[in-house]
């Protein structure tokens, strides 16, 4: 009731111009960024600074802080949702603050979610989001509104230097972009050039604007103006704006005519508004409107006794007995950067590279993003798979949408061989080996005995997609949560691990980085002839991967979901598992100690009959990651 009561308040102290028109602003400062990608110290405090401003003016403000791509596209479009549903009058003010950059290939502007990795690959693009796509839904979705779109972005802060920066060096602005009907679209610094996370509590650009808002009697595209001279005086820094016609706009009202001789300054709120809005507020005890009127007319002789006020009902407060503090179980919980999930009997806050068990004998997980990236290989990748065939094509986007847990190794043997003891399962006795210089399928060959010697660190092999089935259901019991196989894309998209090259360390590939057919002819994207070792490894060989994940390429097949489609037309583009198609076949996916080079590519695909067993097919598994 208190709240309510406040906010009735607040109403009452706006002048009737602020109040007229339905008002709905979205603000996004994204400022915890991958040290990659550069961190920021203001996007925060700028969000707060200009919330607190527009809220003052009745404005609906939704506050997002470091949001990721998924979160980013969900809260534009419900924005624009709302704002079309106020219809016509509707004023809409969007204010982004964090990294943002310009493709220089396609002139084409992107906010940076906290999410990406890496700034420098090829894939910085397809995971952030387009400046042009807001644009758009705000024009066209919601085109009876007036909208402000505000972007402090383009840090010095970014680290763009390598191959997907193009040679940007220090020149990380936005491009220009057209005049839209309906739309001012501000810049916080000239185009092509960066902005300044200096000062303190804020930036220079969100605080002029925090400042200038606010202020009755001033026309918004004229208060923008004002904030454009205030940045360059203050730090020299050049603001850019561009509107069309626009209907004229008071955010704060239209202020009152001023008596000739007055103290006040024109910019100032008059002080007959102060003196009847005290009136109004002058017996609360909630310190909370006290300061609220203290912000609006902090320049007053009022806000004074305002002050005063406030100090006076802190003392009384301090007075009171101190009540016992909580107990440590009901303290609030720390926020989680993450994503916080029960990890066996307990509650933890998981971030990407995390690593966890659900119990001793369970396999150990790491903990992958969220976000963007291209499936399947283009054209010019060496040795791709035939495009007549067309088994990497079309290259699409695929958003996997919220973190996932993923093996960091294949399920071992030793990890299988507790599942067998406990459950009697038929692993069965025959298995395809390859002796004698040549693969064929064998009595008396099983998981336990492939045709050469492993111990529990190896990886299982001789095992078809029903036995991966079954081992996942069987775990999911024993954990008490939902284990599974990969789709198809997650196995790819944890391959890549934000890389777009054919292997996730680069263009090359040798015996030396992953266990695979080395005396065959090199990879034509380089590379040298080495060992062929004919056998698996143990699991933890070689370098993992940026996401912590052991043998992604090469060692064994990992068993997919999906079944096998020739192309990917049709194809899930959510992450998904893709279950229609020929199911009597599934993908395997990663490599093997049997193939060549070229199959161990992380966009190469290859079908499996779900019963047959193979000295070189193994499994990794997933763990959705539930709130």
């Amino acid at each position: 009731m208190l709240r309510t009561a406040i906010i009735v308040c607040l109403l009452a102290l706006l002048p009737p111009q602020v109040r007229a028109e339905a008002r709905i602003a979205l603000l996004i400062g994204n400022q915890i960024y991958n040290p990659k990608v550069g961190l920021l110290k203001n996007p925060h405090d700028d969000v707060t600074l200009v919330g607190a401003a527009l809220k003052q003016l009745g404005f609906q403000v939704t506050v997002l802080k470091d949001a990721d791509y998924r979160a980013m596209d969900v809260a534009i479009k419900r924005f624009v949702t709302d704002v079309r549903a106020k219809g016509k009058g509707a004023i809409s003010f969007f204010y982004y603050s964090g990294h943002g950059a310009a493709n220089p290939d396609t002139q084409i502007n992107y906010l940076i979610p906290v999410d990406v990795a890496d700034p420098n690959d090829g894939n910085l693009w397809y995971q952030s989001f387009q400046q042009n796509d807001l644009i758009d839904k705000l024009s066209k979705q919601a085109p009876n509104a007036t909208h402000y779109v505000i972007f402090d972005a383009c840090r010095n802060e970014l680290n763009l230097s390598g191959p997907a920066a193009k040679a940007i060096g220090a020149e990380k602005g936005f491009v220009a972009v057209p005049q839209t009907p309906g739309l001012l679209i501000a810049y916080a610094t000239a185009q092509g050039k960066t902005a300044a996370d200096v000062g303190e509590n804020g930036g220079p650009y969100a605080r002029a604007l925090a400042d200038e808002i606010v202020k009755p009697g001033v026309e918004a595209v004229t208060m923008f103006r004002n904030v454009q001279i205030r940045v360059k005086a203050d730090i020299g820094q050049d603001p850019w704006l561009s509107f069309p016609a626009l209907p004229e706009v008071y955010l704060a009202g239209r202020g009152e005519e001023k008596p000739a001789a007055t103290s006040v300054p024109p910019s100032q709120p008059a002080a007959s508004e102060a003196e009847r809005a005290w009136d109004r507020t002058k017996d609360t005890t909630s310190i909370a409107l006290l300061e609220t009127f203290i912000a609006r007319f902090k320049d007053t002789y009022y806000a004074d006794i305002a002050r005063a006020r406030v100090e006076d009902l802190k003392k009384q407060q301090s007075a009171l007995a101190t009540p016992p503090a909580p107990p440590p179980a009901a303290r609030p919980a720390a926020r989680c950067n993450g994503v916080e999930v029960q990890v066996g009997s307990e509650r933890r806050c998981l971030r990407t590279k995390d690593t966890f068990r659900d119990c001793p004998d369970c396999p150990e997980m790491v903990v992958a993003p969220a976000g963007r990236f291209m499936m399947g290989s283009p054209a010019s990748e060496p040795e791709r798979e035939s495009p007549k065939k067309g088994t990497e094509s079309p290259q699409h986007m695929v958003t996997i949408g919220r973190p996932l847990a993923v093996g960091r190794f294949a399920v071992t043997r030793g990890e299988y061989e507790a599942f067998v003891r406990e459950t009697s399962h038929a692993s069965g006795d025959k298995c395809y080996t390859y002796e004698d210089d040549k693969w064929e399928e064998r009595s008396s060959r099983s998981f336990r005995n492939p045709g050469f010697p492993q111990d529990d660190r190896h990886p299982v092999v001789c095992v078809n997609w029903h036995d991966a089935k079954a081992y996942a259901a069987w775990l999911s019991g024993k954990a008490g949560k939902t284990y599974r196989l990969l789709s198809e894309a997650e196995r790819e998209y944890v391959t890549r691990a934000g890389t777009t090259t054919p292997f996730w360390w680069g263009t090359s590939i040798t015996p030396r980085q992953a266990n695979y057919n080395g005396s065959a002819e090199p990879y034509k994207g380089g590379g040298s002839k080495g060992e062929y070792r004919k056998h698996t490894l143990p699991v933890d060989s070689f370098e993992p991967n940026p996401w912590g994940l052991y043998q992604v390429h090469g060692n064994v097949w990992d068993w997919t979901e999906d079944c096998r489609n020739d192309t990917y037309q049709g194809a899930p583009t959510d992450g998904a598992a893709w279950t229609s198609g020929n199911c009597r076949l599934r993908v395997v996916r990663g490599g093997s100690w049997g193939n060549l080079p070229q199959h161990l590519r992380s966009a190469y695909r290859l079908k499996s009959s779900t019963g047959g067993r193979g000295s070189n097919q193994g499994f990794r598994l997933a763990r959705t990651l539930n709130p």
